[in-house]
């Protein structure tokens, strides 16, 4: 089962609640200060978000910045009656098309693996993309709060695909919008989904975990671990730090024997295009998605121009030189664990990786031998890294990107640290000054790490090191962020303080602070030469990685039509 949340119709042109809020707050500032639509032009700045901010928290009333409730309380008090509200969502909802992601999810209805969807959301582009691929409306069925008995029954007959719509159709009377219609949600749409999550998996993705009644719906289905058969998988972007309410259940469940985690994906286009490349059902079939917003590369000639160009900076620097060879040796051990947990017991520097026809490896050939002779060596040879090896996270991958990011650990100023799947560097206060990362323009750091206000929780600016392969090139990106050391036994107080401190320094980190930003930790990765070779090792005994990173970052440009 799917679980769709405000997120997944971002893409479709249709506004998320967050965006939502902020509306309501300009259209209730403006109405109270009698000021024109033009007094306010954009809501997305920072600048203005403060000055909306500050004017509600000096009425009274309203929920803080950030609250569970301040959807249904704003969108309340700025439409009072049900139908002026629906007559807002009809607006905004109309202007929603099918998105990739929605096409996408319809090719899995089609293929039978997906079999039940649940939304909190108002609009019709699951139907529309359904009607496309499933020839028609009849197939799919779809439950509101008018008719929520459909969904059991449909369950019962075996009648798939099945959509859930848990707060109402955006054609519906009973659309539940604010705190008090939530609380009277209807009971056998919030019993369908209990039970439908105590028979099967569940993947939630682009919901916050707002609602109060959908959380205890899903704490309910957890029955003492006999719930969620299949797993429960909560999607999120990288950037976003989940609701206390979602990390609380996702523990829960971990506690409770289920298999659950939280993931990040980037986008809900993104995450269903890696989802159905990655599904032999429907890999072949990618092309058969016409009319999608997928955004797809192509070739095409860079056309001059006259004037000045708008580009968008990205966050990959390009890797122009890496290693073409790495030692392969054939001896019979097990998978990645017990290559580290030989590689640590001989107390050797080597980096290794298992694949199919041996353990891959750069270091010095007496330290690889060293490891792996206690397993019987079969046979000690080269290897060639070739790019078709690289496109997807395989050993061959995740041999070069260790190589690389050990690397880039060796460069001055910088401490280099692997929690679980992320990999980040920090820098090292005293060595690296915040004027690293500030220009004549933007001063988005004042300082690289401290403790938080009025706890005594350390922070950081941190940058998290990822790789891909694009466009027949190897990329190396960096992710700006800020780590804290938050832990389990935190005091809910002081992670709400912490939470709020990260928020706050990163609200205004966009355009040229964001430039800026990127541009220091550019600096400290590669230099100020226009590129850098980095050696993982700096051995002649061996086979060792060498790369060279391009200092200027890819950019996308728009030449004039």
């Amino acid at each position: 089962m799917w679980f769709l949340g405000a997120g997944a119709s971002r893409s479709a042109g249709i506004k998320t609640a967050g965006d939502m809020i902020w509306d309501f707050k300009q259209r209730l500032y403006r109405s109270q200060k009698k000021l024109p639509p033009s007094a306010i032009t954009d809501i997305g700045e920072p600048t203005v978000q403060r000055k909306l901010q500050a004017h509600f928290d000096s009425l009274g009333g309203f929920p803080p910045a950030g609250s569970e409730s301040e959807y249904s309380a704003y969108f309340e008090a700025t439409y009072h009656a049900p139908r002026d509200r629906r007559a807002y969502l009809d607006e905004l909802i109309a202007r929603g098309k099918p998105s990739f992601g929605h096409n996408a999810l319809s090719l899995l209805m089609a293929e039978d693996l997906c079999r039940i969807i649940w939304t909190t959301n108002f609009d019709r582009t699951v139907e529309d993309a359904a009607a496309e691929r499933l020839g028609g409306t009849g197939r799919l069925v779809v439950a509101d709060l008018k008719e929520p008995e459909k969904i059991r029954r449909a369950v019962d007959e075996n009648r798939w695909p099945v959509y859930g719509k848990l707060h109402g159709d955006y054609h519906s009377d009973s659309l539940k919008n604010t705190d008090a219609e939530l609380r009277r949600q209807d009971d056998e749409m919030r019993r369908s989904l209990v039970d439908a999550c105590r028979r099967q998996g569940l993947a939630v993705v682009g919901y916050s975990g707002r609602d109060t009644s959908v959380m205890e719906a899903l704490e309910e289905a957890l029955d003492a671990g006999r719930g969620f058969p299949g797993g429960l998988f909560w999607f999120k972007r990288g950037q976003d730090a989940p609701y206390q309410a979602v990390t609380t259940l996702i523990a829960r469940a971990r506690a409770l024997g289920i298999d659950a985690h939280l993931v990040e994906a980037e986008s809900f286009d993104e995450l269903f295009s890696d989802l159905l490349r990655f599904l032999p059902q429907t890999a072949d079939k990618l092309a058969s998605l016409v009319g999608t917003a997928r955004p797809r590369l192509a070739t095409a000639k860079p056309r001059t121009s006259t004037g000045p160009v708008p580009a968008i900076r990205m966050n990959a620097l390009a890797v122009t030189s890496r290693p073409a060879l790495c030692r392969i040796v054939d001896c019979p051990i097990g998978g990645d664990k017990e290559v580290n947990e030989a590689i640590s017991k001989a107390g050797v520097d080597i980096i290794a990786h298992r694949v199919r026809d041996g353990v891959l490896a750069f270091g010095r050939d007496a330290d690889i031998r060293a490891v792996f002779e206690p397993y019987g060596i079969k046979a000690f040879d080269h290897h060639p890294l070739s790019s078709k090896k690289l496109v997807k996270e395989r050993g061959e991958r995740a041999l070069v990107r260790d190589a690389l990011f050990r690397a880039i650990a060796g460069r001055p100023g910088l401490t280099f640290e692997r929690r679980r799947s992320r990999v980040r560097v920090r820098p090292v206060p005293g060595q690296v000054q915040a004027s690293n990362f500030n220009s004549d323009t933007a001063k988005p750091v004042d300082r690289v790490s401290g403790l938080v206000p009025k706890t005594d929780i350390p922070w950081s600016e941190a940058c998290g090191l990822r790789v891909d392969y694009r466009l027949e090139q190897f990329w190396l990106l960096i992710e700006p962020t800020i780590i804290t050391e938050l832990t389990a036994d935190t005091p809910e107080e002081l992670a709400e303080l912490t939470r709020e401190f990260v928020r706050e320094r990163r609200a205004r980190r966009h355009n040229r602070f964001a430039n800026a930003l990127i541009e220091g930790w550019i600096g400290l990765i590669v230099g100020q030469e226009q590129s850098v070779r980095l050696k993982t090792f700096g051995i002649a005994d061996g086979i060792d990685a060498e790369f060279e990173i391009l200092r200027t970052s890819a950019f996308s440009g728009i030449g004039k039509l």
